[in-house]
């Protein structure tokens, strides 16, 4: 192995945890000790340390996190989802280490700490971008100025639909201002690359490289036999209107990473473009996405 850096070496780093029921302040504890020891100037977000209760590692405000080498995110998958839509636009590059289950996105594991965290310090890793979108949902007025009601970003992908189990509504979807079809189904998924291996996935949406410069459009259940999911470029503006039968709203759904949830109506549109400044992670050397697809999915795994 070539010991040489590759890329600039880490010598400030923020922890990033979600605060909830597991119990994760002994791995924090465990993982800035290590950090420490290899020469690391550590520091703890504020509310990761105040919802678990560490004082003994000096804390910083998200705006403080700007001047850093890196971010490390401690849990799982929904851990990273939750970390970059706040934390992106630092720009800041995000290691996560993976507490919780699939570890898709988190892929330092528990078992290889020790090696992965000396690779990333000493520079021995990969940056490697992935797209976010921006998701807005507004109202046309009477006038026809539009009036915003939410807004999101999402890194995986937004999810909309009635709020209703099996209930189907009328999706009219546009591509950079061209219509592109009028959908009955129960829902539509619009997802970046990363989230090609999440929800959309279990729709029966494509898996796609994550560093490619795509979006998917992935419909739920819909009533035609003409209506598969669809790969456009990054760079579209996708919009969603709604018909409801005989002129009256209906409430939608519209839901970001699975953390997220607006509520509208059919009155609304939904917006959906790529998000001006892309999520960076960073892989220890020796990363390997196929490797990680098999491992995690059972990729090309035999059924007999």
């Amino acid at each position: 192995m070539n010991d040489k850096p590759v890329q600039k070496p880490i010598s400030t780093a923020v922890i990033v945890s979600k605060v909830y029921k597991r119990p994760m302040a002994g791995p924090i504890r465990e993982i800035a000790d290590k950090l420490t020891k290899l020469g690391v100037k550590v520091y703890l977000d504020a509310n990761t340390a105040v919802g678990f209760n560490i004082s003994e590692i000096q804390s910083i405000t998200r705006r403080e996190m700007r001047d850093l080498d890196l971010i490390i995110v401690i849990g799982g998958d929904g851990s990273l989802l939750g970390a970059a839509r706040t934390l992106v636009d630092l720009k800041v590059p995000v290691l996560g280490i993976n507490r919780g289950h699939l570890g898709l996105l988190t892929d330092v594991n528990p078992d290889n700490i020790d090696e992965s965290l000396k690779k990333v310090v000493s520079g021995q890793y990969s940056l490697e971008e992935r797209t976010m979108i921006d998701v807005r949902v507004s109202r046309d007025s009477d006038d026809g100025v539009g009036e915003l009601i939410g807004s999101s970003l999402a890194t995986n992908e937004t999810v909309i639909h009635s709020g209703t189990m099996a209930h189907m509504m009328v999706f009219k979807v546009s591509i950079n201002g061209t219509h592109l079809y009028t959908m009955r189904g129960d829902g539509i998924i619009v997802n970046t690359p990363t989230g090609s291996t999440a929800y959309s996935l279990s729709a029966g949406g494509p898996i796609i490289e994550p560093h490619l410069d795509l979006l998917s459009l992935v419909p739920m259940f819909p009533q035609s036999l003409n209506c598969s999911p669809l790969i456009i470029p990054g760079k579209s503006e996708v919009k969603i209107e709604f018909e409801a039968p005989d002129e009256l709203a209906e409430l939608i759904a519209i839901n970001c990473d699975g953390q997220v949830t607006m509520r509208a109506d059919t009155n609304s549109s939904v917006f959906i473009r790529q998000h001006h400044t892309p999520l960076v992670l960073i892989h220890p050397e020796g990363y390997d996405y196929y490797s990680l697809l098999r491992q995690k999915l059972g990729f090309g795994r035999s059924l007999v």
